[in-house]
């Protein structure tokens, strides 16, 4: 007899017991399915900005800086620009919905760790990016209005953290760019000053052509130096020394100094000599009007983008557009008591089947020992 045709025999064998056990279990799922609590899925629609304005939003302040002086991407590739997904999926957003909708408790989990009640709920949202480039929110609850309340309250309640996030970023550049305003006034006035006194008891107040050539390509030299100090004391408050974008910043502005000192002390600037080996008066007024100059560029992009930042701050943060509020479902979303009695029918079946097989098998199994007992006698 072949094994499919034994495998028959035996099913046939204990049919009533498969019967038995196949219609309890189909009578055990149907049950099972009916005594489910229903849950309802409503979903919103919304877009994020565009990519356009986001750079726009995020590039206030510093970022403008970075950009005016051609070290928006000084560490790479990557750009230090978040996206808006950072603030739909954070913690703060998850916990804010969860307390307003006391989700604790609508979840009958009062007696639960807050981290696990998180964890339940998240299972119970579905953020889909789609294809065309909008997002789609889906929440399932067994209340169908808190249901199209949480998925509405979601997105509104990540444009809020969006937004305070938007504008503490702002006040945090222009407060810096504030204080490097601040700072080279102070160093432009000391300067002028030292400038004046300089001319007054030297009697200098025009130097020569050449000396002033020389003081424009120096001061363009300083200018770099400075842009590129300003880009390295940026990314190393905020990223600290080892980020790849101070360090990268740092050997900038390390190359920019050098220059500037190789300025003073080799040939090249103004001619077949070093400004080292001009007259000392002569370099000291073309050092300070140098120094003058370039601050004085630097404080004008400063000004500018201190400017933008602070309208920024004015300004509402891009956030997500809704382009379809969730409403309530009309009908539920699960369970799908169909397949859960077809499944449980099926498992128990299957279970049957295999309580028959291995009592057969046990049966086998005993009737060979006993057999060898026998031949052993």
């Amino acid at each position: 007899m072949s094994d499919g045709l034994y495998f028959l025999a035996i099913l046939i064998k204990y049919k009533r017991f498969l019967i038995i056990m196949t219609i309890l279990s189909a009578i055990a799922s149907v049950i099972v399915a009916f005594m489910l609590p229903v849950w309802y899925a409503s979903s919103v629609n919304f877009v994020p900005p565009q990519e356009s304005e986001i750079s726009g939003g995020n590039s206030s302040g510093i970022s403008a800086v970075m950009k005016d002086f051609g070290l928006s991407k000084v560490g790479g590739s990557k750009s230090q620009e978040y996206s808006m997904i950072v603030f739909l999926q954070s913690r703060s957003v998850v916990d804010s919905v969860m307390k307003k909708y006391d989700i604790q408790n609508a979840y009958k989990m009062n007696d639960d760790a807050w981290s696990d009640v998180r964890k339940e709920f998240l299972s119970n949202i579905s953020i889909e990016f789609m294809e065309e480039g909008n997002y789609e929110l889906t929440v399932w609850d067994t209340d169908k209005e808190r249901a199209s309340n949480i998925a509405n309250d979601y997105v509104k309640i990540t444009n809020y953290f969006a937004e305070k996030t938007h504008r503490e970023e702002s006040k945090v550049n222009a407060d810096y760019l504030t204080n490097r305003i601040a700072s080279i006034d102070s160093t432009i006035i000391v300067i002028s000053t030292e400038l004046g006194k300089l001319s007054k008891e030297k009697a200098m107040f025009s130097p020569e052509e050449q000396a002033r050539a020389a003081g424009t390509a120096l001061a363009s030299i300083k200018e770099t130096e400075l842009q590129y100090e300003l880009a390295y004391d940026y990314y190393r408050n905020s990223f600290g020394e080892t980020d790849p974008n101070t360090v990268n910043a740092k050997g900038l502005y390390e190359a920019a100094k050098n220059k500037v000192a190789d300025a003073y002390s080799k040939p090249g600037l103004v001619g077949n000599f070093s400004l080292g080996d001009a007259a000392p008066v002569a370099v000291a007024y073309l050092t300070k009007y140098a120094d003058i100059e370039a601050l004085t560029k630097t404080k004008a992009l400063l000004t500018t983008s201190l400017e933008k930042a602070i309208l920024d701050n004015k300004n509402n943060a891009n956030n997500f557009f809704v382009i379809d509020n969730a409403i309530p479902a009309d009908k539920k979303g699960k369970p799908k008591r169909f397949f859960i009695a077809a499944g449980g029918t099926f498992g128990g079946f299957i279970f049957a089947v295999f309580i028959i097989l291995l009592v057969n098998s046990a049966k086998i199994a005993s009737k060979q020992v006993k057999q060898l007992k026998e031949a052993e006698q």
